[in-house]
């Protein structure tokens, strides 16, 4: 048996996880709408109706950070044992997220705008992350 506790480790990422996604959808929403781009728009295709689209891209949202967050305090959180470099390789690890998934959905098509405001929101993503999954010290089971 590990001398993690795997189960709190994945919990305590899952809800750092959702944290930050709502960090990145309101960097998001707001970048958008501040560089111009109607973010319904982009969320169009998922739906016939505009309200269902954006529900249904906060709920696609929710599920990739909470996964992501899961998968980053399972995978890697474990092993860090210092805060600070725990922080600065979740925002990494976010940035790179954003850029397999952009290159998957074909994202080279949005205006540069959007892919910065993208890329930020994916920055402060990691940065929440990094801050709220939980250090080796901190799930290590008792004694």
């Amino acid at each position: 048996m590990t001398e993690v506790n795997g189960p709190r480790l994945a919990y305590r990422g899952l809800v750092a996880g959702l944290a930050a996604g709502w960090v990145w959808l309101a960097i998001t929403l707001a970048g958008l709408l501040a560089t111009g781009v109607d973010p319904l728009h982009l969320v169009q295709p998922l739906a016939r109706d505009a309200a269902w689209a954006a529900v249904g891209a906060v709920a696609l949202a929710q599920v990739g950070a909470g996964l992501a967050g899961v998968l980053f305090a399972y995978f890697f959180g474990r092993y860090f044992t210092v805060r600070a470099t725990l922080a600065v390789s979740a925002t990494v690890f976010a940035l790179l997220a954003w850029l397999a998934v952009a290159d998957v959905a074909g994202a080279e098509t949005l205006r540069w705008s959007v892919q910065v405001v993208l890329g930020v929101a994916a920055l402060a993503y990691g940065a929440m992350l990094g801050t709220a999954v939980p250090i080796r010290g901190e799930v290590l089971r008792q004694p």
